[in-house]
């Protein structure tokens, strides 16, 4: 496991780098397969905030905790992430159970269309300039994994072949925090 400490308006001593360090080989016993660990700490007048993303068998998890303690932040968001490591081996485990994953996967284009704001108005064959550009690969997994891939990721959109229904579905984040579905209806 590859650990990478950042400091923002935090000086990085020593001991304080040992605890980090310390605290990140406990998550190794809950999951063994994490490989890459990027830790920041900052402080911003009497906030310490702890900010850790990870690397854990292609998936990536983020996770954060701020108090007025940088060691009880780091404590608060070690043990955020040790619930979602056991939450998702247990996941694996109970689709690992279930037998081989049925349907294919189907590969998505992402388009970011540049919309002309500041024209008055707009003919008929104006076409949108394409600004970025994304194949996806749309994977086959039940509405659970997505949603723990959505919440372990650092996406706001993920796109999957339904298990179930064998069809393109779409789960993503709304502005308010909740999570939105969405399904084809048949015809």
């Amino acid at each position: 496991m590859q650990v990478s400490i950042t400091g923002r308006h935090v000086e990085l001593t020593e001991p304080l780098k040992a605890y980090v360090n310390d605290k990140l080989q406990h998550l190794k016993h809950s999951f063994d397969h994490v490989v890459d660990v990027h830790v920041v700490l900052s402080v911003e007048k009497f906030r310490q905030r702890c900010e850790v993303g990870m690397q854990a068998s292609g998936v990536n998890i983020h996770g954060s905790h701020e108090t007025e303690d940088m060691y009880a932040s780091i404590d608060g968001v070690v043990d955020k992430l040790n619930r979602q490591l056991k939450r998702y081996r247990a996941k694996l485990r109970r689709h690992q159970n279930g037998g081989q994953r049925e349907g294919r996967e189907i590969k998505v284009s992402h388009r970011v269309l540049d919309i002309a704001h500041d024209k008055e108005e707009l003919t008929e064959d104006h076409q949108p300039e394409t600004l970025r550009h994304e194949q996806i690969e749309a994977k086959p997994m039940s509405v659970d994994e997505a949603v723990m891939q959505l919440e372990l990721g650092s996406r706001d959109l993920l796109f999957f072949t339904n298990g179930q229904t064998e069809q393109l579905n779409a789960i993503y984040r709304r502005p308010d925090g909740a999570l939105s579905w969405i399904e084809p209806e048949a015809a």
